[in-house]
């Protein structure tokens, strides 16, 4: 039998989980892929062994592919799939399929047209938690279904990053879009379409000036067999994702994250009795699957068997059905009506969002006067630090030219007078040339990204450096100032004092990969100044304030933000800063006579303990923070087994070295009297001042 030819349209996050399940998917084989980038396009196909990189969505759709996978961003997905729809190939669109019915009926009326197949990758349908909640139900063991309640409680990154520039915080619609489709997409297939509903919206956030974000609700729903009701709400502190169906004869749970599916049934004794006998059975079926989730994770780790968490488990079984469906010549079981009837429910939820209630937020007004002084280009500018920099500059009568990757929602000093926002990537030397065109200073916020990888990381983070300073050569840029990080300096003899003498780890190949590409950076920076161009080096400490998560990845790792489990014992001081004083710094080090070539660390006077820190911030968020204590020692070995183990399953991974682990727990002191007297700086020494600006600007109204 020949198989299917696949092409992949977008190569991002999403297309990798899709790639790797595809290899399990009987009949299927990657033909190719498309993305707007050719160089991830290329990269990708090479990693997943794709046949073909296609340059333009019409080659793809005139090839030979059987079928597509739409994994562009929602807003393109009508655009993206339409080629190959008018083509009349199988297309499986990840959700939502639309961002409107409307797009939902132009899809209908050309798949009409061309006897295209149209599926959509709701793969929460496929859940194994749900699926066995599902059998449950359909098998009539527990009587008659009679009333599903689902709670929806999810952290949300993007929400915590403060990344409102995100497709999913654009439009009120489209955070239900994005999110509430999840659950919406089991009580349909459940409980069938939904007939009528009522919404009980909560008062929105203001996440930009005069934009709200809507993201709590509950919504109660008449359904084809059955009544439902959701809590919906995203940026939670706990996770709770669960489905509860009540019947006759006993109730079924679904605990959709954990993976895990119990019932609630009686026995023939008395109630006493009974009641001890179901607790007891409840108990057995969470604690084996339990078991049965760390088992499995295990052995995935060591390759000893496939893949097995609840996502790619839920991505796998989505992926299986519509090619199974196909090879049956029927109707995919989530296919474009019900993907469509889904966003139709959204629209209507969406229809009881309140508007934003008036506020007392003095909002920027165009009558101030814009300032006239010199044009700083701040790349990485629509940042946590960066948000706080133009505001510095802008106290000073500096114009601003701010660049980041996306331009809306944007925090309210964007919106001032003498703020101009640019569209850009510190990757392309012409978004570089562009934002400093007349510039006389350039301060460089911006780290470049992630990766895989140290070669991905030292490019997004080494390689922009460099090509920003040569392109402020290029422009004839008075001054760069570049921001990088004490991580890049090694932090762990508590005998050690920094100074701005102190150079970037010796051994930076010890450390994890941020850390030794910060270091890197900055000795590039230091020889960017040798060779001429006037470059001022910057390495803030911990920067906390307003606008950024106060869980600190200098405390310890957080496997959830209720338990801190520290680098150490948490009971040395910590090089905090805040972020105001971060920013009157960067501002400071443009003009500087004696700044120049120079390598200042920026930690604050206030410096409590990892313990001291959490403890406060528990009194603040009245929440029940816990800080866990840990030997660097025995962090260490316990990398060290995980890396043995991946060493063995073949996988090719980096050696962890206690060194690392000593640096992360930032045992080293710190002087700063030479920032304080070359750039005139003045942190605050105040702890009720550091109080007020680091955590309780974090304490809920």
């Amino acid at each position: 039998m020949n198989k299917r030819k696949v092409v992949l349209v977008g190569a991002g996050n999403i297309a990798k989980t899709h790639a790797s399940a595809l290899r399990e998917v009987a009949g299927t084989e990657l033909f190719g892929v498309f993305d707007i980038n050719p160089k991830v396009a290329e990269s990708f196909a090479k990693e997943f062994g794709a046949a073909n990189v296609f340059t333009t969505l019409e080659s793809a759709a005139a090839s030979a592919a059987d079928a597509v996978h739409v994994l562009t961003p929602p807003d393109l997905h009508l655009s993206t799939a339409m080629p190959f729809v008018e083509a009349g190939k199988a297309v499986l669109v990840e959700k939502p399929v639309g961002v409107s019915t409307a797009e939902c009926d132009a899809l209908a009326a050309a798949a009409q047209r061309s006897g295209a197949v149209i599926g959509v990758n709701q793969n929460l349908v496929f859940n194994p938690a749900y699926v066995q909640l599902r059998e449950a139900i359909t098998s009539g063991r527990l009587g008659r279904p009679r009333y599903i309640n689902y709670v929806y409680e999810a952290p949300l990154r993007q929400l915590t990053g403060k990344q409102f520039g995100h497709w999913m915080f654009r439009q009120p619609l489209n955070i239900l879009l994005e999110q509430a489709v999840h659950p919406m997409s089991q009580i349909v297939d459940l409980a069938g379409k939904v007939k009528e509903l009522v919404t009980l919206a909560e008062t929105p956030v203001e996440i930009s000036p005069g934009v709200g974000l809507h993201n709590a609700c509950q919504v109660s729903m008449l359904c084809e067999r059955m009544p439902a009701n959701l809590r919906f709400h995203v940026g939670s502190n706990f996770t709770v994702c669960r489905m509860t169906v009540v019947c006759d004869d006993g109730v079924a749970v679904a605990d959709i994250f954990s993976n895990q599916f119990h019932t609630l049934e009686r026995s023939a004794y008395m109630e006493p009795i009974d009641n001890w006998l179901s607790a007891r059975a409840t108990g057995k079926q969470i604690a084996s699957q339990g078991f049965a989730g760390l088992r499995d994770y295990a052995l995935a780790m060591v390759k000893l068997r496939p893949r097995s968490d609840a996502f790619y488990l839920g991505m796998k079984g989505s992926l299986q059905s519509f090619y199974a469906d196909l090879q049956a010549r029927q109707r995919p079981r989530i296919d474009l009506s019900f993907g469509a009837h889904l966003v139709n429910v959204c629209e209507q939820v969406v229809t009881a969002f309140k508007p934003l209630p008036p506020t007392a937020v003095d909002h920027p007004s165009s009558a101030k006067a814009a300032p006239q002084g010199s044009i700083v280009a701040v790349l990485g500018g629509t940042g946590f630090i960066g948000a706080h920099t133009v505001a510095a500059l802008l106290r000073k009568g500096y114009r601003v030219r701010a660049m980041g990757r996306g331009a809306a929602n944007l925090q309210p000093v964007f919106y001032e007078p003498g703020v101009e926002i640019v569209r850009g990537d510190v990757k392309r030397k012409a978004d570089l040339e562009r934002v400093m065109a007349g510039a006389d200073f350039v301060v460089n916020l911006a780290h470049g990204g992630g990766g895989a990888n140290f070669e991905a990381i030292r490019a997004a983070m080494v390689d922009t450096a460099v090509a920003v300073a040569d392109v402020c050569r290029s422009s004839n840029i008075k001054r760069l100032v570049h921001v990088g990080s004490i991580s890049g300096l090694y932090l762990g003899d508590g005998g050690d004092v920094i100074t701005s003498e102190t150079p970037p780890d010796p051994r930076p190949y010890t450390r994890n990969d941020y850390s030794h590409a910060k270091a890197l950076a900055d000795a590039e920076m230091l020889k960017a100044h040798r060779q001429g161009l006037p470059v001022v080096l910057l390495r803030p400490g911990l920067v906390v304030g307003a606008g950024t998560s106060p869980f600190h990845g200098g405390l310890g790792f957080f496997n959830n933000d209720q338990y801190c489990v520290g680098w150490n014992d948490g009971g040395n001081a910590l090089p905090w800063v805040l972020v105001e004083d971060c920013a009157d710094a960067i501002v400071s080090a443009l003009t500087s006579p004696s700044a120049p070539g120079k390598a200042y660390n920026l930690v604050g006077d206030v410096r409590p303990s990892a313990r001291q820190y959490l403890q406060d911030l528990s009194k603040v968020l009245q929440r029940p923070l816990h800080f866990v204590p840990s030997s660097p020692t025995g962090l260490w070995l316990t990398e060290m087994g995980k890396w043995a183990v991946k060493k063995v399953a073949g996988q090719k991974v980096k050696r962890p070295y206690r060194r690392d682990i000593l640096s992360r727990g930032l045992k080293a002191g710190f002087d700063c009297s030479d920032a304080k007297r070359d750039l005139g700086w003045t942190p605050a020494s105040d702890p009720h001042v550091f109080h007020q600006r680091a955590l309780a600007v974090h304490a809920e109204s």
